[in-house]
């Protein structure tokens, strides 16, 4: 076997956000084959092992993009709302 590829990140979220996946992560990903066992075979299990990293990393980057991305749009519409308030109060408005 050869060495693994090994993949990590440490993100930093904005403190609004809440969920619950990990913000630090360390994931290895084996390489099945060595460069002994031949070139071609060697280099089709590393390809696989970075398509599976690629893949795994991705995915959790993307959870995160999501999550953030909904988290600072709610905040934008929450201030959009006091915003129009304050308008509506200003111009002399009843909301009743």
């Amino acid at each position: 076997m050869s060495t693994p590829i090994t993949i990590s990140y440490d993100l930093n979220p904005p403190e609004s956000v809440e969920t619950e996946l990990v913000e630090a992560k360390q994931a290895s990903f084996t390489v099945r084959k060595a460069p002994a066992d031949g070139h071609k075979v060697y280099y089709a299990a590393l390809r696989d092992a970075i398509q599976l990293a690629r893949n795994q990393v991705g995915d959790e980057l993307t959870a995160w993009r999501d999550v953030v991305g909904k988290s600072e749009v709610n905040m934008e519409a929450r201030v959009a709302d006091d915003e129009d308030e304050e308008e509506f109060e200003e111009e002399g408005g009843d909301e009743s």
